[in-house]
């Protein structure tokens, strides 16, 4: 809601923080799933990279300049690979500026649903300026996840899974058909830790006269 209706002027930048803030309780977050070390934990605002990927990757199969994103430190699978972008308050933003020479609104909505979630859609609306063509690579130099153990009553089991490396390309034409943009965004992401609560079945002690 903070996102919808967003006008962006020719020259004018999106972004993410500035319009959303600070996510804490006091700002109106729940709390939901985070990436920390590697690690999924809860905390405030844990989502909101939902969000900033739906917005971003509107953005960028819009044409628009990105100005600023990261991806993820590891992969989720509902996300479009290696056309994704993460936010963190007071470390990273996503941002994109309007290049073109019209006006744009970035339009969202939310469609709950009684089992699942729900879904969040955005729109790039604008005078049609810019021809665009996204691709990624084959992944590459895939590694192996790991198995961690955890005793601490915060531990939270999950699944791990490979890491690789991708690189996202774009091509944007304006309407002469002027190639004003030949892009590549290489990312790596890192495996993520299969976690199981409780101790390391190899290194328990036998028991005396075992």
């Amino acid at each position: 809601s903070r996102i919808d209706n967003t006008l962006l002027l020719p020259g004018e930048v999106f972004s993410l923080n500035d319009l959303v803030g600070e996510r804490n309780a006091a700002n109106g977050f729940a709390v939901g799933w985070t990436i920390d070390g590697g690690r999924l934990k809860k905390d405030y605002g844990g989502g909101v990279s939902q969000v900033a990927t739906t917005t971003y990757h509107a953005a960028f199969q819009a044409g628009l300049e990105d100005v600023y994103h990261q991806p993820h430190s590891i992969y989720f699978d509902r996300y479009p690979v290696g056309q994704e972008a993460t936010v963190s308050w007071g470390h990273f933003d996503m941002s994109f500026e309007n290049d073109t020479p019209y006006g744009v609104l970035v339009d969202t909505t939310f469609s709950p649903s009684g089992k699942a979630p729900g879904t969040v859609t955005v729109r790039i609306w604008s005078t049609g300026h810019f021809r665009v063509e996204t691709s990624v690579s084959d992944r590459s130099n895939v590694t192996s996840t790991e198995t961690i153990y955890d005793t601490s009553p915060e531990c939270e089991p999950q699944q791990g899974w490979e890491g690789f490396s991708i690189t996202s390309y774009r091509k944007v034409w304006t309407p002469d058909g002027k190639l004003v943009k030949d892009e590549a965004y290489p990312w790596t992401y890192k495996p993520n830790p299969t976690v199981m609560c409780g101790p390391d079945p190899a290194e328990r002690q036998p028991e005396p006269g075992g």
